[in-house]
């Protein structure tokens, strides 16, 4: 559907923090055009906070009990909540002023922002191609290039400001990476293959009840996925358990397995898709806990893996 767009209005955008989340919040900017924007960095464990505006979009964020239950906490006349993921909580009753669409067998969450605003013009098109990539890990050269860029800023800046920006460009359609940016880029590389470096060498693996699972240890940087990714292709696991040292903890299977990884992620207080999901430790883990924590994850998840 197509929506005028809301001039000299107060738009206010929850996404996530992933290349999905971010261009999702970028194609509603795109589609809404000349407004004033507000953006919120949502997580998936935590209730939104208070905003005032005219209108909210709530995009590549899961409905569960944190989220669904703090949407008083949003005053605007209209919520648009736009996902992708498995609904954790009834959605019967509804504020009258929410708009669901969601579709859990979208691959992405910005390809149903797309066909939301109905945005089929080239730059539109990119933006989708782009979190849809990544969000299935079709990892090509150019979506790596945007991965490690998110990356770099996550590992330079603590403010969200260069979010904001980053959305921004994207919906004017700035694609190229090039000069400064580019050569900061490739330095950053190499920081990168530091820490991935770090995570192989803080990885175990084990057999589970039949499953072949890899568990690794590491820093903010790379991200969960891309942790996984790299665990997947160096041990050949069927699931891949990334734990960040700041608490957080993913999963990830191999294209053929079947195993649910939102019920692993449940064990944790988190959710997600059957294929991808996560949750949190409540509690940072250093190299010298790695083991014992890995050894707690794996006695727990035994109990539910089939």
């Amino acid at each position: 559907m197509r929506e005028k767009k809301l001039k000299n209005k107060r738009v206010i955008i929850f996404y996530d923090s992933d290349l999905d989340g971010i261009t999702s919040a970028s194609l509603v900017r795109r589609a809404q055009g000349n407004a004033t924007y507000k953006y919120v960095l949502q997580k998936q464990s935590e209730p939104f906070p208070k905003v005032v505006g005219d209108k909210a979009y709530i995009v590549d964020v899961p409905l569960n009990q944190k989220t669904i239950g703090s949407l008083q906490n949003i005053h605007v006349s209209k919520i648009v909540w736009i996902d992708h993921h498995e609904p954790e909580v009834d959605v019967q009753s509804l504020p009258a002023n929410l708009e669901l669409r969601l579709n859990s067998s979208s691959p992405s969450a910005v390809l149903l922002v797309q066909k939301y605003f109905g945005l089929n013009d080239e730059i539109s098109k990119k933006i989708t191609e782009l979190g849809t990539k990544a969000d299935t890990w079709k990892i090509d050269s150019e979506v790596q290039e945007w991965i490690d860029l998110l990356d770099m800023y996550l590992y330079n800046y603590k403010s969200n400001s260069w979010r904001w920006r980053f959305i921004r460009k994207l919906a004017e359609g700035h694609f190229e990476i090039k000069g400064s940016l580019k050569r900061k880029l490739e330095e950053f590389k190499k920081i990168k293959e530091n820490e991935i470096h770090f995570l192989l060498e803080h990885t175990v693996v084990r057999e589970v009840k039949g499953h072949l699972v890899a568990i690794g240890l590491a820093h903010p940087i790379p991200n969960a996925s891309e942790s996984a990714d790299v665990l997947l292709k160096n041990t050949n696991s069927e699931i891949q358990i990334v734990i960040k040292t700041g608490g957080f903890i993913s999963f990830r299977r191999s294209p053929t397995s079947q195993v649910n990884l939102r019920q692993l992620a449940q064990l944790f207080g988190g959710g997600g898709h059957e294929k991808s999901a996560g949750g949190r430790l409540g509690r940072e883990v250093s190299p010298e806990d790695f083991m014992k924590v890995a050894e707690e994850i794996f006695k727990k998840i035994s109990g539910v893996l089939p």
